[in-house]
């Protein structure tokens, strides 16, 4: 195996190499980026922003998901168990499985 720890990173061979992106879309609608190098009179775009007023969102024509169309009503307590009778119940089960128990063994 090789040792991954003591090898350096290359480091990039020209320190002001320019490339080119362009957004490219492929036949089902993917897109992705092709780098093309730079000629040597190309300038570059500057992009800066224009004016000073902070960003504003628009709540008008905005979608949110989790926000409700009508308000539900509040969920309705469900029946109290009654623990008494459960109890009730698994004893009269076991009662029952013991007594066909009993008569599988009998026979």
């Amino acid at each position: 195996m090789q040792d991954f720890t003591s090898k350096k990173r290359a480091q990039p061979q020209e320190a002001d190499r320019r490339r080119i992106g362009k957004v490219v879309h492929d036949d089902r609608g993917n897109a992705y980026v092709t780098w093309h190098e730079a000629p040597p009179d190309h300038k570059r775009e500057v992009l800066e922003i224009v004016g000073h007023s902070a960003p504003k969102v628009r709540t008008d024509h905005g979608f949110d998901p989790y926000a409700r169309l009508e308000p539900r009503a509040p969920a309705k307590p469900g029946k109290p168990k009654d623990l008494r009778a459960l109890g009730q119940w698994f004893k009269m089960m076991r009662e029952l499985e013991a007594r066909q128990r009993a008569t599988a063994d009998e026979e």
